[in-house]
């Protein structure tokens, strides 16, 4: 358990039987991409890559791009009040190099780099004000 005051769950997940049952089913019946897709619906993201890797390269691409939206882009915080519900702080907390390369790991390429350097000039941009910016 960590000691740091400053950590904070970002993220709470929860499996239920009927969830893995449904997937179970659709395995059976040799639909992979509708087990894939139901996965992703419910987040259950281990569960969606592992059968996205064996579909093909775009389903998998597709999971980690769900993944990346859902886990970092907003970073959500577990709210101890009830299930399911979730407070937000606002983009750019400092994950977006994480996105990168979670986007590169997956196939991503140029898109990925695109991301790094626009979040390279809005970081640049917060850190030196307009006036001095300019030339």
């Amino acid at each position: 358990m960590s000691t740091n005051p400053h950590d904070r769950v970002l993220s709470v997940q929860t499996v239920k039987a009927s969830a893995l049952d449904k997937i179970q089913e659709l395995l059976s019946q040799g639909e992979r991409k509708a087990a894939y897709r139901y996965a992703l619906d419910e987040r259950l993201w281990a569960h969606a890559m592992i059968i996205a890797s064996s579909i093909d390269k775009e389903a998998w691409k597709e999971v980690v791009n769900e993944f990346i939206r859902s886990e970092l882009n907003s970073q959500s915080v577990a709210d101890a009040t009830g299930p399911g519900r979730r407070d937000t702080m606002p983009p750019g907390t400092g994950r977006e190099p994480l996105k990168v390369a979670y986007s590169l790991y997956s196939g991503q390429g140029a898109a990925s780099s695109t991301c790094m350097v626009k979040m390279l000039r809005v970081s640049y941009s917060l850190i030196v004000p307009c006036k001095q910016y300019k030339r």
